[in-house]
């Protein structure tokens, strides 16, 4: 197996996934009630708004697409930390940490929009208190889910600190980003930016370990014979 080629790609989806993860987010974000002081008029208006209904419809899948490929860079940065560790049984908190992240997130936003979806059925009178309460639970539940990220970032940390493979300063500004992940409900949407960035860094770092290792050797095929064997002249018949 090509290590080299496993962690480009990883790397590639890692970057795949902030992209599709924003966008998802964005498209969903215009019915989402997040502020539960909006009018009753004005927070009816926008779940029964057809383009912003489509619009969701849209998000969610991209947003599923872009925890996907989060999960896949989430492997090839723990190949990366279990080679900085010498196999350090703490990189295989990466991946469980980002399938906290991406499931709570997917389900909060879910919950947030599941009021504009249902408001598509003619046989359903949306209630704006209702739909506050699903907008409010859903941002609780999605923002919750910084938790995996405040892990991932803080394994990754620790793993790279022991190894020194980061400057000082890089590793407290990330101690920074998970203790902030872990108050991500107060933090006014600022832990979301913070991970973000943090994660195309660790992008950035995994690409970049990408281009440090070796290709695999080239193997022979069965059957073939050695490079030296075929450059050796046959033994001269003895008599």
């Amino acid at each position: 197996m090509d290590e080299s080629r496993v962690l480009r790609r990883a790397g590639w989806a890692g970057a795949a996934s902030v992209v599709l993860l924003v966008v998802g987010v964005a498209l969903c974000a215009p019915v989402g009630v997040d502020d539960p002081g909006v009018s009753d008029a004005a927070l009816l208006k926008r779940l029964d708004d057809g383009a912003w209904q489509t619009a969701a419809g849209i998000g969610l899948p991209v947003l599923g697409v872009g925890i996907a490929l989060l999960l896949w860079f989430a492997v090839g940065l723990r190949r990366v930390l279990e080679r900085l560790s010498g196999g350090d049984p703490l990189a295989h908190a990466t991946v469980p940490a980002a399938a906290l992240l991406g499931g709570l997130m997917i389900t909060g936003v879910s919950l947030s929009v599941s009021s504009a979806f249902t408001a598509w059925s003619d046989e359903f009178t949306l209630d704006p208190d209702t739909a506050r309460v699903l907008g409010t639970a859903g941002l609780i539940i999605a923002l919750t889910g910084l938790t995996g990220g405040a892990a991932l970032v803080a394994v990754t940390t620790r793993i790279a600190q022991q190894a020194r493979a980061l400057p000082t300063w890089a590793v407290w500004v990330s101690y920074a980003v998970a203790v902030l992940c872990l108050s991500g409900f107060w933090s006014g949407g600022m832990a979301s930016v913070a991970f973000a960035l943090w994660l195309i860094g660790a992008v950035i770092g995994v690409l970049r370990a990408a281009r440090q290792t070796p290709p695999a050797p080239a193997v022979r095929a069965q059957g073939a014979p050695a490079p030296e064997a075929a450059r050796t002249p046959p033994a001269a018949a003895t008599d």
